[in-house]
């Protein structure tokens, strides 16, 4: 059943010193009107902000020297009345009045640097004592004051981040490691995460042992599940488009996110680039888009905002918010307690040092448009669930994940490997599937040429950008496009033409092959599609998976690139819930935008199903649409829809 609310705003309250007047003109009817005017069911209230001030009478904190009123228990109070739910936020790593005030408090990074110059924060250690004892005394005083009149806690800025201060030292020599070794100090601020969150789980505990308590590092981790599950209950995904974050990165998180078994939501904001925005406004179409990604992929939604020093809440903003989150309420009945339908696993390559060039976002993009069902895993998944699992460019196989795999693929599973993507420590490949792994190739542009017609462009020599690797491949390998070497690489010695040399025809290696239940990518694809985007890099992995794949995918549409297709089972309704979007982003500046709503036209869909649906209708107009069923599979076409098209299969 859903505990999560599906519309939920991230109220900012970041505010100086030198604000006046804070909260002088906050009133309980203008923040009902946009709670009302927002569509809004749950909200995130500020208990402590970034400055370090408290936005409610504290004895353990300060308030802000210009707050002359109770504001967070205002809110709730309203909040309260109007049945809408509360967290309360409260920052961690960050704390900038007990930063300037108490320098032995502040993260020292290994360069030694903790100046306090530059218009920015500047983060405290979350393994000083002293400041840790703070902290759960801030939480624990919220607890004492308001437990009953909000719902859940809010903490920020929560991952520690790398930090030889003498705190942390002392308890790196202590615990055998050394502070100037990098893998060491990862190691210990993973320590330092864990210590302190379970004291502070314990204290709200305390007080209410159903409270859930969430800790926002702004990005979901993929590599380790512990740090994950230091929330108690569900997870909230920051990735604000237009933030840094991207258009792609949402349905990432969300995909790696469904397989942990927690409710989650997605976390935008009205910005029209990120955080801390004064009059800052994005199109409404792109904050409909936005929402409707979060409810394709299985997520409730959190919209952020910031509220002016004065407590007074922005009538264009919570109608802006308000022409999203209509849209929401009405769809909310055919997106609650919903699974993903999926095809293809991506298993995860993603640690810290890669969050933003791990090779799971080119997999990602492809499978986005590609139009493939697909969930991103960890090594601690099931991997029976899926069909294909893809282990991008350098997923390393050690004994217990190669045991793993061979026993998947007995049992029928099909991978897709890429660069060193299955190669154990001594170098080979777990499995003999009949490729030998030789070496990374010297040569800098290599070229992939098809052995079939590939589309759009055919049989021809495609660039590769970066090195490729060599392989040896046994008779019966099916190669399924080969490699050729450029004549020689480019430097001041020789050169041809502007840019990279041109193919040797005469050279001919394996470029793509299949074997049995195992396909092989000569090359980084997935890193590749990453940075340089080129077509031919998608098209041969698709083209693969589908061969791969045969009659055994799911689902197949002519929605074109932009677009994005997922297929949610609500099994408590016995029915599927087939998402359609479509949006077209453009680069202004840095900022990638959405400004119009294209109407998208003859959207054609194939569903294979065992039996034949007894209704397909779209929502929420609930209207029929005319469909076909002819050897379990399903065929229906959506005349048209703008931004998001919902079509209902009842089994």
């Amino acid at each position: 059943m859903d505990k999560l609310p599906f519309r939920q705003v991230h109220l900012d309250f970041h505010t100086s010193e030198l604000m006046p007047d804070v909260g002088s003109r906050f009133s309980e009817e203008n923040f009902k009107k946009a709670l009302i005017d927002g569509h809004i069911s749950s909200i995130t209230l500020f208990s402590k902000c970034h400055h370090g001030w408290s936005y409610h009478p504290t004895s353990v904190n300060e308030m802000h020297p210009t707050l002359k009123t109770d504001l967070l228990g205002r809110q709730l109070a309203v909040c309260e009345e109007l049945g809408v739910r509360t967290q309360i936020y409260i920052s961690a790593g960050l704390d900038e009045r007990k930063a300037v005030k108490y320098p032995h408090l502040r993260n020292v990074s290994r360069s030694g640097n903790n100046t306090l110059l530059g218009a920015h924060w500047h983060g405290l250690c979350l393994n000083n004592e002293e400041y840790i004892v703070q902290l759960l005394s801030e939480v624990e005083e919220v607890m004492q004051r308001y437990n009953g009149h909000f719902d859940g806690v809010f903490v920020d800025i929560c991952y520690p981040t790398a930090c030889v201060c003498s705190c942390c030292i002392e308890s790196m020599l202590k615990l055998g490691l050394d502070p100037e070794n990098d893998d060491d100090v990862n190691k210990h601020r993973k320590i330092v995460y864990h210590n302190y969150t379970k004291r502070l789980n314990a204290v709200v505990a305390k007080y209410n042992k159903d409270m859930p308590v969430f800790y926002n590092l702004g990005n979901i981790p993929r590599d380790d599940r512990s740090i994950v599950f230091s929330n108690t209950a569900h997870l909230e995904l920051e990735s604000l488009p237009t933030g840094g974050w991207g258009y792609d990165h949402f349905p990432m998180s969300a995909a790696y996110t469904r397989v942990l078994g927690r409710e989650f939501l997605g976390m935008t904001g009205k910005f029209h680039k990120t955080w801390g925005e004064f009059g800052g406004y994005k199109h409404p179409n792109a904050l409909i888009y936005e929402t409707a990604l979060s409810l394709a992929n299985g997520a409730k939604c959190s919209i952020g905002d910031q509220l002016h020093p004065h407590g007074n809440f922005d009538e264009a903003t919570y109608k802006l918010i308000g022409s999203a989150y209509a849209e929401v309420e009405k769809r909310e009945k055919w997106c609650s307690d919903v699974t993903a339908v999926t095809d293809i696993a991506i298993f995860s390559t993603y640690t810290d040092e890669t969050m933003f060039t791990s090779t799971d976002i080119g997999a990602n993009r492809m499978m986005l448009e590609g139009k493939y069902l697909y969930n991103i895993i960890d090594a601690e998944c099931d991997l029976s669930d899926y069909k294909l699992i893809i282990f991008p460019d350098i997923a390393v196989f050690d004994e217990k994940l190669s045991e793993k795999v061979n026993e998947y693929i007995d049992n029928g599973g099909k991978i897709l490997l890429s660069g060193t993507s299955g190669l154990c420590e001594n170098g080979e490949f777990f499995r003999d599937f009949g490729v030998k792994y030789i070496d990374r190739s010297q040569i800098d542009a290599s070229y992939l040429v098809p052995c079939y017609d590939m589309q759009p462009n055919g049989v021809a020599a495609y660039l590769m950008y970066e090195r490729g690797h060599l392989v040896k491949v046994n008779d019966g390998v099916e190669v399924v496009a080969h490699m050729q070497d450029s004549y020689f690489n480019r430097s001041f010695r020789r050169f041809c033409s502007h840019k990279n040399t041109p193919n040797d025809p005469e050279s001919l290696m394996p470029g793509a092959v299949i074997s049995g239940n195992v396909g092989y990518i000569a090359w980084n694809i997935f890193d590749e599609y990453r940075v340089h985007g080129a077509f031919h890099h998608k098209q041969i992995v698709c083209d693969m998976i589908d061969k791969m794949l045969g009659d055994c995918k799911t689902l197949v549409t002519n929605l074109g690139s932009n677009g994005v297709v997922t297929l949610m089972e609500q099994n408590n309704e016995n029915r599927l819930v087939n998402h359609l979007l479509y949006a077209v982003t453009k680069l202004r500046g840095a900022t990638e935008v959405i400004e119009d709503a294209p109407i998208t036209l003859n959207t054609k869909v194939s569903i294979r199903l065992k039996n034949k649906p007894s209704r397909v209708y779209l929502v929420p107009e609930c209207s029929d649409i005319d469909f076909s069923y002819e050897n379990g599979i399903l065929t229906y076409t959506v005349d048209k829809f703008i931004l998001h098209g919902m079509v209902v299969i009842d089994k």
